[in-house]
């Protein structure tokens, strides 16, 4: 079968916590730039029909059927409102009606665009099995790193999820888990989701692990450049022990390492060539180390890997195809979460195909058979960056689940990540 060439990275990986790189810049895919002297409401107005436009044109699905209906009313409403909204909550409702779409690579990135640059509370959120809290903050803030989120202005934590969710351009349910967390530090969607946001001032409420709570504001500031959505690091909790191997090396696209008993640990965190590896070269190295020792188990973590270019797997599934021709008995596991995405979805829906795989952990952020691949360009006036997904991607003809359910879920709490444990290898490792 062929390899589509997937996103360059996922829908996901574009719609940024707290930045996007302006080094990659979209193919210039657009109408003429709005003059200076357009004012905003025309402004905006010019944005959303062009957008609607070109989504009649180039989506995969809709450019052959009318859209939904629900994004016209949605559309229409949202031009309505344009002289009673920031900037920044414009962007943020028009990737509300991106969602309505239903495909993870179909987005309107609510933040960086050329002429509304956004800005972000000084805070970093993830979601945990036990609930909303704080992974990272900016200097002067790191205080607050392991406290909880109980709310934002007037609106819990759990409220603000529910709110988030349906403005989360996804492929399955489980996309919001890593999409809605670092959505909650833009301005632009605090203003559309939290009551009580009256203020430049943001009010949050933490629970600290000491169990006090503390009623604080955020003044929102100018975005970090940054590429996407970071990587999950390890605990930047003062005194946590030594990184988990899962959040040691997250930034190499990929590596391996031996354990203990007869296990080969390798993580693949990016369907992308290195300067110094390419995946083809990866897929020989693995395949050498596998039939040089041939373990009895291969743990392989895919939770970082949120996408690429299709075409250069290929060497890294042959070599795990050889390696359980020669060790029939042998084990695979694989590691996925919701950052597995796009490409990466394609590269486990193949592994699901075709080998023995044992999947482990959480559900990914997409399905097998999926609509994707980005086709990147700017909006007129605003210069916000935009993707409409042309094409679909089918691994495994016929499927219709909306992911791959782990053979064993294992999901991860803030006790675990803050003390740098790792339940999910703990589990498979053991």
């Amino acid at each position: 079968m062929s390899f589509p060439k997937c996103v360059r990275f996922a829908v996901s990986a574009a719609l940024c916590f707290p930045g996007i790189a302006h080094s990659q810049t979209p193919a210039t895919q657009t109408a003429s730039s709005a003059s200076a002297g357009v004012d905003r409401v025309t402004g905006w107005k010019s944005d959303i029909a062009f957008w609607l436009e070109q989504l009649r044109k180039q989506h995969y699905v809709y450019k052959s059927k009318p859209l939904p209906a629900a994004l016209v009313k949605g559309a229409d409403e949202l031009t309505r409102n344009i002289p009673k909204y920031s900037d920044e909550r414009m962007l943020f409702e028009m990737q509300r009606l991106a969602a309505y779409i239903g495909d993870g690579h179909t987005y309107v990135l609510p933040l960086a665009a050329e002429h509304v640059p956004g800005s972000v509370v000084p805070l970093r959120f993830y979601l945990f099995s036990d609930g909303l809290f704080v992974i990272d903050a900016t200097n002067g803030n790191e205080k607050w790193i392991g406290s909880k989120l109980i709310s934002i202005g007037q609106t819990p934590s759990a409220v603000l999820l529910q709110r988030m969710k349906p403005a989360i351009s996804s492929d399955n349910p489980f996309a919001y888990r890593w999409i809605g967390p670092p959505f909650l530090n833009l301005r632009g969607a605090i203003e559309a989701i939290a009551d009580g946001i009256t203020s430049d001032s943001v009010p949050v409420t933490l629970r600290d692990r000491a169990g006090r709570v503390h009623k604080l504001k955020f003044a929102s500031g100018p975005p970090p450049r940054m590429q996407g959505i970071p990587k999950l690091m390890a605990s930047k909790l003062p005194g946590a022990p030594p990184a988990p191997i899962w959040l040691q090396q997250v930034s190499r696209n990929f590596w391996m390492r031996p354990l203990s008993n007869g296990t080969a640990y390798v993580q693949f965190n990016q369907v992308a060539d290195a300067e110094t590896l390419t995946l083809r070269q990866a897929g020989t190295d693995l395949g050498r180390e596998l039939m040089a020792h041939r373990p009895t188990r291969l743990i392989l973590d895919v939770r970082h890997n949120n996408g690429g270019n299709s075409y250069l797997y290929p060497p890294i599934i042959d070599a795990l195809i050889a390696w359980e021709s020669v060790v029939p008995t042998g084990k695979l596991y694989v590691l996925t979460g919701r950052n597995t995405f796009s490409a990466a979805q394609n590269f486990i829906a193949q592994l699901d195909r075709r080998t023995r795989a044992i999947f482990v952990g959480e559900p990914s952020s997409s399905k097998p058979n999926f609509v994707g691949e980005e086709n990147d360009l700017v909006l007129p006036w605003s210069g916000a960056i935009v993707s409409i997904s042309n094409r679909y991607h089918e691994n495994i003809p016929g499927d219709k689940r909306g992911w791959i359910e782990p053979d064993i879920r294992v999901d991860l709490s803030s006790a675990d990540y803050f003390a740098n444990r790792d339940p999910v290898l703990e589990r498979v490792a053991r």
